[in-house]
């Protein structure tokens, strides 16, 4: 496509509305794929799904959409000029309104999930040797590694529960397991503690909140990956494919 956005390039949507009247961090932000473009420009996408729902987007109604494609991030208006079945797939076709606009790199979409994880904490000796970039063996560091439960993920970090609570601030290194095309890969990365509070529903559960810090591109990239690929799997789970 002139624009570039092809076939395959995975889309956020918000509604209008939340982009107007909500907080940054109250927005609802739903992960999509393009599937196909109309005769007449238009472009066939999945019908978002969250939390293992369709989310029915109205014919008419308008959208902001951020495409990621080869060469950045691109954002403008669209709106919904119609929606349907084809197959087993709930798609909808989306007017671009405007003229896409180049944005910096957004906050990562979050993967609602429940996946086992293991932490530890990172101590001020093996914070100077991270300063320092210097060679050491963890090992000898005796690490305890404390199990979580995580709640949900991004590019950019995630929020698990777990039995210990923990200090804003603290720099901790989390571990877990994501499959990625059938290959178990197993993500090993240093984080920083945003915040940490009890849970409302079991007292002695917390909830953390955590960014990650330091980590590689490729391994960022990765874990988007993996998101996206287990969005497709909910998707086509959802519509009765096996």
């Amino acid at each position: 496509m002139e624009n570039g956005i092809d076939i395959g390039v995975k889309l956020d949507i918000e509604r209008m509305d939340d982009r107007l009247s909500q907080r940054e961090g109250e927005k609802q932000i739903y992960v999509s794929q393009v599937l196909d473009e109309t005769e007449n420009g238009n472009l066939l996408v999945a019908m978002p799904i969250k939390e293992g729902k369709v989310i029915p987007f109205s014919v008419g109604q308008q959208l902001v959409a951020t495409f990621y494609t080869k060469s950045g991030l691109l954002q403008g208006h669209v709106i919904v000029a119609g929606r349907f079945k084809k197959g087993e797939l709930f798609l909808m076709e989306i007017s671009l309104n405007t003229q896409f606009k180049r944005v910096q790199r957004r906050e990562f979409f979050r993967y609602d999930c429940r996946m086992p994880l293991e932490y530890r904490l990172v101590g001020e000796e093996e914070q100077r040797l991270l300063t320092e970039y210097a060679d050491y063996d963890v090992s000898k560091l005796n690490p305890e590694w404390r199990n979580a439960a995580m709640i949900d993920l991004s590019g950019g970090g995630m929020h698990f529960v777990s039995t210990s609570r923990e200090a804003n601030g603290s720099l901790i290194q989390v571990r877990f397991e994501i499959k990625i095309a059938e290959e178990v890969q197993i993500v090993c990365v240093f984080a920083t503690v945003l915040r940490c509070s009890q849970n409302e529903n079991q007292s002695r559960l917390y909830n953390t909140h955590i960014k990650f810090q330091g980590i590689d591109k490729k391994l960022q990239e990765q874990i988007v990956r993996f998101i996206f690929e287990e969005q497709i799997r909910q998707r086509s789970k959802q519509s009765g494919k096996k």
